[in-house]
């Protein structure tokens, strides 16, 4: 189009522009090429359009560039990604090798700590058998075996932590039962020394979650045993917390610590500062916690309080991540609530208030008394009052007493916080149901406390618990079918459907699409527990179910299958010839209510 002698001049400045902007975009090598077409061929185009001897030549000298010039965009852009990849793997080498020394000289730090009490160990064991022998001798021999038993599972956890042999499973467990029932393990042998061992399970804690429940067991276990070593009167709290950091992972923190108080005069025999000694135990712990991507830290700063802080890496079970309480239950209900340790009254109004109710404090019995009084007094009712119980037995006798000779209090629910032995010892004295007196075994968390109230406040409401309960159904799992046959009928009064399976492959998508369902097992026919639960939640998972059934253990014969049935993913457990409190139908309406 009348192209004059300043055209071509342009045309080359702009193949010129072109080359030196290339450097600015060498990592795209696609729009590099479009940026050169669309800048340089229309250009010859243009001019073989026009024609002539001129424009021709002109025209096939830009289509010359045009090639060269992408040829060279395209060297540009693969020497800016090799140099890319090879600054990036260098990057990488550097970071694995300083892992890998960071590594190496961690397991040389364990492997010596370990080697240190497992000569400490070896020479317990021996001062053992030497201080022992005079035992008769089948006591004797169980209690070697018991000793090699627990140094041969320490040695061979520790070998195979540092081989990296030992492979973590994948099971999907209830995080706050299994915590609850742990500790419920340490409680009797603490009460005898007055320790008093609490939880404080985060409102905000999932219910489920997935990873190696049986090694987190172990991990918690090693830390309580340290923690409840050599001491009395003394406060231990496990706290529990979850992270949640991507939709479904996050990160796992439990802190056990132990506080003397020292005005309190509960320092006894502890007036030093008693330092948290180390066993065989925690040095394997510690390797297991670095297997989950965590570590155990030991924190003494305080002459009065010591604490490990464990953390690890852990996948959420259910996409919904759901609780297994309710929020806001007994909202506008009042409650009492009764403990000597401020602490301890602190984390457990948090609880309480995660329930809804409205609470109140006392730290002492005869100002609780006087609480209950007042609220009667000012038109402001507390209906319930949960109370600790207390090694100074008196003082609680005393209490009970009180609450049962006060006319205003008569109608007042009346909640003992209490180990079994202690239960017992109340209901000998007359403190019982009959009076009035109801009891939560210790520690308590937010389903056992939640779990009791729902029962005395729909205690008189037969016809709302049965309703919750027949809107249930249940699929029950038996290897021996007409050894539950007078269970199954007795849940099939109380529910709407029974479904009885052998096996989980017998589970089929309608029964697990089906709403309002739950699944119950019989611990005493089925082998393997675990095997069964597993199977259950593969078939859920593998229909990317938001949440899954709830699975309850029941045994009519095993009264030592709860001290680790939340370790093989069952959510609850009725041992139904031990805890009769525990009912088969108030345990269906509760869970029903979680459906």
């Amino acid at each position: 189009l009348k192209m004059e002698a300043e055209a071509p001049l342009l045309w080359l400045y702009t193949v010129i522009f072109f080359s030196s902007t290339a450097h600015a975009f060498a990592p795209y090598q696609k729009f590099l090429s479009y940026y050169q077409f669309f800048g340089l061929v229309p250009a010859s185009a243009a001019a073989y359009f026009i024609g002539g001897v001129n424009a021709y030549i002109y025209g096939t000298v830009l289509i010359v560039f045009y090639l060269v010039l992408t040829h060279q965009c395209r060297l540009m852009s693969e020497n800016y990604w090799e140099r890319l990849e090879a600054t990036y793997a260098l990057a990488r080498k550097t970071l694995s090798m300083e892992e890998e020394k960071r590594d190496t000289r961690a397991n040389v730090k364990l492997n010596e700590e370990f080697m240190k009490h497992l000569n400490y160990d070896i020479d317990r064991f021996i001062a053992h058998i030497e201080s022992d022998s005079a035992r008769d001798a089948e006591t004797f021999k169980k209690h070697i075996k018991t000793e090699l038993d627990e140094l041969h599972n320490n040695i061979s956890d520790f070998s195979g932590v540092l081989s990296k042999e030992l492979v973590l499973d994948e099971n999907i467990f209830n995080i706050r039962h299994e915590i609850q029932h742990l500790v419920a393990e340490f409680i009797d042998a603490a009460e005898r020394k007055n320790v008093q061992i609490e939880t404080s399970l985060s409102p905000n804690l999932p219910m489920r979650l997935k990873g190696d429940a049986s090694r987190l067991a172990q991990v918690i276990r090693s830390l309580l045993d340290i923690m409840l070593d050599g001491v009395e009167r003394c406060i231990v709290v496990v706290e529990v917390e979850f992270l949640r950091e991507y939709e479904m992972a996050g990160e796992l923190y439990v802190s056990v610590t132990r506080s003397f108080d020292k005005n309190k005069g509960l320092f006894a025999s502890n007036t030093k500062h008693q330092s948290l000694n180390g066993t065989l135990g925690l040095v394997v712990a510690k390797g297991l916690a670095e297997l989950m991507n965590g570590s155990i830290e030991q924190n003494e700063v305080l002459d009065d309080e010591q604490q490990f802080r464990f953390n690890a890496k852990i996948d959420l079970a259910e996409q919904a991540g759901q609780l297994d309480f309710h929020k806001d239950s007994f909202a506008g209900k009042n409650v009492l609530l009764v403990h000597n340790h401020p602490r301890i009254v602190d984390i457990k109004r948090q609880e309480l208030d995660a329930l809804g109710f409205n609470v109140f404090t006392e730290t002492q019995y005869k100002r609780a008394v006087q609480t209950l009084q007042n609220s009667y007094k000012f038109q402001t009712p507390i209906e319930s009052v949960i109370f600790y119980s207390e090694p100074d037995v008196d003082a609680v006798i005393t209490f009970c007493q009180t609450l049962l000779d006060t006319d205003d209090l008569k109608y007042t629910k009346k909640i003992a916080a209490a180990t079994r032995q202690q239960q017992n010892d109340l209901r000998h004295a007359g403190f019982d149901e009959t009076h009035g007196f109801y009891f939560v075994d210790k520690p308590t968390g937010l389903f056992e406390i939640e779990s009791l109230f729902y029962q005395l406040y729909k205690q008189d409401e037969s016809a709302e618990l049965a309703a919750a309960a027949e809107g249930c159904n249940v699929i029950l799992f038996s290897k021996e079918p007409e050894a539950v046959e007078k269970l199954g009928q007795k849940i099939e009064n109380i529910c709407g459907d029974i479904t009885l399976l052998a096996k989980p492959s017998q589970l089929n998508d309608t029964l697990l699409s089906s709403g309002g369902m739950l699944v119950m097992i019989d611990c005493d026919t089925d082998d393997d527990v675990s095997d069964v639960v597993s199977a259950i939640r593969k078939q859920e998972q593998a229909k990317a179910a938001e949440s899954y059934l709830p699975i309850i253990g029941f045994s009519r014969n095993r009264i030592a299958f709860e001290d680790y049935a939340y370790e093989l993913g069952l959510d609850d457990y009725i041992d139904l010839t031990h805890n009769p409190k525990k009912t088969l139908k108030s345990t269906l309406a509760y869970w029903s209510t979680l459906l």
